[in-house]
């Protein structure tokens, strides 16, 4: 049986036998030497003192490992925990383990901190064991952790899929919670703090008077809007590349763009694709951004079955690395998992370092606008407990199929009051599009989003594609 030694478990918890621990820890002073601090609710606001389990879901590099270590300082400060009854263990060391390994190394972990009473315990990529939640549930039946906070996390929502539904009655108060790379809205008040905060507004909301005044406030700042957007739309997200930019470097740097790469491999790797099927899979994510894809077409130009090609995207789409936007299927409440698609990068800086390896591709600045908006509107219609199960089968956000054989971009929210937005970034506007988007959706808010014309006209809008990202949160 292999289980973390007792010396790799007491390294772990330094704060166990030092008071300065915060001072070594590495990923405190990754964070301590970032310009600024990004945002992170769930290290203020998780309850730690009610027994739970927690499952804490979210993207490679995204600073799950850097949130459960703040939440060990908060444990320790702020909510009086003796510093034997916080445990932290990460699993990449029993990586593919049998289930009993996990379970053995909680349960020596809670001997070797002798804390009693109710302990803080942060596991750390659980997903690297397979049948990870087979290992909770037997501690929690064994009586091991019920009197305790548990936070479970994992960079992949494959190992966690179905996580929450095979712990009935063991979570106690536990719920589930996501971490996300940033927005655009969120970047650009990271990078840039003078951007006023964004009001979170919905499509609806930026057709009353109140949104529209908003709109008209904002548009002194449209100027530096549309500079971070080109900021947003090289660096993404993610922790490490927001740090760079507020650094004020011109890109993403090698060693960040390296790690997102690597980290979208291992993930297709895990399921036998090769690198260069990899490679000819983002290709072709890049070439079609913004467009029809099928399942077909697909598997045509990664020399795969059509079955196989569907589950690359499907795993990518777990991990958070792809969103596949499916048709609205008429008649229904859903979307057509079977037809034609679009598929979008779960970040922008995934779509960095893939242009990259796609050298022969031009840059299509308006598709990766659409990216971006795509993504926003994901966050902000997509219920939380959806998005962390990945990004596999999105319910609040489609494309629309016009009766002509058109379609609009994106509609998003519940079938019954949802709202439009079609993206027209370029410079010479066709405003038969809006008709087009009115005529499909009759009597639902329609917005455009433009390069830089903002007009209001009743039932719909077009408003620039910066300034609607800022407004959608």
């Amino acid at each position: 049986m292999i289980v973390l030694r007792d010396a790799e478990i007491a390294a772990q918890n330094p704060w166990w036998q030092r008071s300065d621990w915060v001072s070594t820890d590495p990923h405190l002073q990754t964070l301590a030497a970032q310009p600024r601090r990004l945002p992170a609710p769930l290290v203020d606001e998780i309850d730690l003192q009610a027994p739970a389990i927690h499952l804490l879901r979210g993207p490679r590099q995204v600073g799950k490992s850097t949130a459960l270590k703040l939440l060990v300082r908060r444990a320790l400060e702020a909510e009086g925990y003796p510093v034997r009854r916080v445990l932290y263990l990460a699993f990449d060391l029993l990586e593919d383990e049998p289930p009993g390994e996990m379970a053995e190394t909680v349960v020596r972990a809670k001997q070797m901190a002798r804390g009693g009473g109710t302990s803080l315990i942060l596991l750390d990529e659980v997903t690297v064991v397979p049948r990870w939640r087979a290992a909770v549930k037997y501690l929690w039946d064994r009586g091991e952790l019920r009197n305790d906070v548990v936070i479970c996390t994992g960079s992949s929502a494959i190992g966690l899929h179905d996580g929450a539904e095979r712990l009935p009655g063991r979570r106690g108060a536990g719920a589930d919670h996501g971490m996300w790379p940033l927005t655009f809205a969120a970047f650009a008040q990271t990078v840039a703090p003078e951007i006023p905060p964004s009001k979170r507004l919905e499509i609806a909301d930026l057709l009353t008077g109140a949104g529209r005044d908003t709109c008209l406030d904002m548009q002194v700042h449209l100027p530096t809007l549309d500079d971070l957007l080109d900021r947003y739309l090289r660096f993404g997200g993610l922790p490490a590349a927001v740090a760079e930019a507020v650094d004020g470097a011109h890109g993403p740097s090698a060693s960040t763009r390296a790690i997102a790469y690597d980290s979208l491999l291992k993930e297709l790797a895990a399921r036998g694709a090769s690198g260069a099927t990899a490679h000819r899979l983002l290709e072709r994510v890049v070439r079609s951004l913004g467009s029809k894809l099928s399942w077909t077409s697909l598997a045509q130009d990664l020399g795969t079955g059509h079955g196989l090609a569907r589950e690359y995207v499907e795993r990518l789409a777990r991990g958070y690395f792809l969103l596949p936007l499916y048709f609205w299927r008429r008649g229904s409440l859903s979307g057509d998992l079977s037809k034609d698609k679009k598929l979008y990068f779960g970040d922008p800086l995934l779509h960095t370092v893939a242009h990259e390896r796609a050298p022969g591709i031009p840059d299509d600045r308006a598709a990766m606008v659409e990216n971006a908006i795509a993504l926003s509107l994901l966050h902000r219609y997509e219920p939380v407990e959806s998005l962390v199960e990945g990004f596999e089968t999105v319910e609040q956000l489609h494309v629309w199929g016009t009766r002509s054989g058109g379609e609009v971009d994106f509609v998003c929210g519940p079938f019954r009051s949802v709202a439009a937005v079609e993206v027209k970034y370029r410079t010479r506007l066709d405003r038969r599009t809006v008709r087009g988007a009115l005529r499909a959706l009759p009597g639902r808010p329609v917005v455009v989003a433009t390069k830089d014309v903002l007009e209001f006209h009743g039932d719909h809008a077009y408003i620039p594609s910066a300034l609607l990202l800022w407004a959608l949160g």
